[in-house]
């Protein structure tokens, strides 16, 4: 029998990580860790001591060692991730030194950092009043000193708060009253804060061509993935036609780099000495974009991704995206196994591997010669797929369903690509200014008109999706199991349609019978 994991063996890494993360988040086992990893140790070790006369029977047994010790591997780094997020609070104000750790973000009266406390090694959040601040705006990396007292966050409404921050590595806020800080004139040169403070240049930068306030929201999110420029108006109409992924920089606008680079490099030919190059120039510009984006996790994610498929192409190898894609969870989990739990994580994962399995697949279905009208349908699929792998987590998390996705996404994601390039050619103007100062206004002209008309054309296109009937579809929260079992209904169908096995239209069947009296047997026990 063929292995399953031989074309992608670090699923068989990423599952048993996985299982161990859950273990220890949920149970509290972290002792149970050392019996994992002694044990697995061991089986891996026996199975170099069979016989050879015995070792086919026992082939399992060094898979099986494997699997133990990385599950033992995934409690030990969530162990160490749960002290970190620990805290003791105390009972009275107290002196503390931090370091700003991201761009500052203004909340109605008040305006929050995010803060590194190096003494405690804990991240917390300071919100200073906006006269506080006395006219200085403190950037990432900026050491400063306060007196305050750090306390637990507190839920808003049926939102668990608490439980996101921690999630996001955070223990708790401070306010910061008038007078009780100064900054020590110190600024800390790491590389996370040295990429805000290009990122917050880039902004500035983008504010001086004279955009407007919507045109530089919109423009900071897509490019930068800096959202605290747009005005909730906005963001509503993105998430009512369910398009606001776009607005965080994430899988898709890393992909889009990776296309125009790849064009741009297209001279280099496949073949020739030389073409080794283009996949290490790749990667070089592509992780200089996760730079001046400020090194979001996301992009980080899509990044290593790319890496992988680049790399393979330096040593010759056949890329394969699924492995690449499980390389990259696989890595992002051991450095920070809170990432299973962030819903960011969460849904660009699904789509993502989505995308990678589901769009050649159903894309086929429908053969299509045209070559334009080819490229409209896989566009079409790309929408449908990513969005079947993620609307049942959204049903789950938020209760609500963009009705008209497959169109919006259908028009959005083109127009997302040329605002790229058309920064690309920002960019270039910036270079021509340089070496021709007295002729930059005319070099910006052009691509920032066509920026502001590109911009224009996306927010007219989602105020009308946002004013047609039903656009979204509010108060349909599914509780986990109903979640699963969409997912099996997806799975079946797919199965039956892709691969015509009636077995899979009778699992999709069979789920939405479950589903049914699961819900009509929460209905009656209500």
């Amino acid at each position: 029998m063929k292995n399953p994991f031989s074309r992608i063996p670090f699923l068989f890494f990423l599952i048993p990580l996985i299982a161990g993360i859950l273990l220890q988040y949920y149970l509290k086992i972290e002792y149970s860790g050392i019996a994992f990893s002694l044990t697995g140790l061991m089986a891996m070790l026996f199975s170099y001591l069979i016989p050879e006369d015995r070792q086919f029977c026992w082939r399992w047994l060094f898979g099986a060692g494997v699997c133990l010790f990385l599950i033992s591997v995934g409690i030990v780094s969530t162990t160490l991730r749960q002290q970190k997020s620990g805290f003791e609070y105390p009972d009275k104000v107290q002196v503390y030194t931090g370091i700003v750790a991201d761009t500052p973000q203004e909340k109605g009266k008040t305006t929050a950092y995010r803060v590194y406390l190096p003494g405690e090694d804990k991240l917390i959040v300071c919100y200073f009043q906006r006269d506080t601040l006395n006219n200085s705006r403190l950037q990432p990396g900026d050491a400063f000193s306060f007196q305050g007292k750090i306390q637990p966050f507190q839920n808003i409404g049926d939102f668990d708060y608490r439980y996101y921050m921690y999630n996001q590595g955070f223990v708790g806020s401070a306010y910061i009253s008038r007078h009780l800080w100064q900054t020590t004139g110190e600024v800390s040169l790491s590389l996370k804060y040295t990429a805000l403070r290009c990122r917050q240049h880039i902004m500035d930068f983008y504010k001086s061509l004279g955009f407007n306030d919507t045109e530089y929201g919109i423009l900071s999110a897509l490019t930068l993935g800096y959202q605290d420029g747009l005005t909730d108006d906005v963001k509503q109409g993105f998430r009512t036609t369910g398009t606001v992924h776009v607005l965080s920089v994430s899988g898709l606008h890393v992909g889009i780099i990776y296309l125009m680079i790849n064009f741009l490099l297209g001279f280099i030919r496949k073949g020739t000495k030389c073409y080794w190059l283009k996949p290490l120039l790749i990667i070089v510009l592509l992780w200089v974009y996760a730079f001046i984006t400020g090194l979001p996790p996301s992009v980080i994610r899509a990044s290593a991704m790319l890496t992988v498929f680049c790399a393979s192409e330096i040593f010759g190898r056949k890329s394969f995206s699924l492995h690449a894609l499980y390389i990259a969870g696989f890595f992002i989990l051991l450095i920070n196994p809170f990432s299973l739990f962030d819903i960011g994580f969460q849904l660009s994962f699904m789509s993502v591997l989505s995308i990678l399995y589901l769009l050649p697949k159903v894309s086929g279905l429908l053969k299509v010669e045209n070559k334009y009208l080819r490229n409209i349908w896989q566009m079409f699929v790309l929408s449908v797929v990513a969005q079947l792998a993620t609307f049942p987590l959204c049903l789950y998390y938020f209760g609500t369903f963009p009705t008209y996705f497959f169109v919006t996404n259908l028009l959005i994601i083109p127009l997302v690509t040329s605002i790229t390039y058309a920064v690309g050619g920002i960019g270039l103007a910036k270079l021509l200014s340089l070496i021709m100062p007295d002729l930059s206004a005319a070099f910006y002209c052009l691509p920032v008109k066509i920026l502001q008309g590109l911009v224009g054309l996306m927010t007219n296109i989602i105020r009308f999706f946002e004013n047609l009937p039903f656009a979204l579809v509010n108060d349909a929260k599914i509780s986990f199991p109903d979640m699963i079992l969409i997912y099996t209904l997806i799975t079946g169908v797919l199965v039956f349609f892709i691969y015509k096995k009636p077995k899979g239209l009778i699992l999709g069947l069979l789920s939405i019978l479950l589903f049914f009296i699961v819900r009509i047997y929460h209905n009656v026990s209500i």
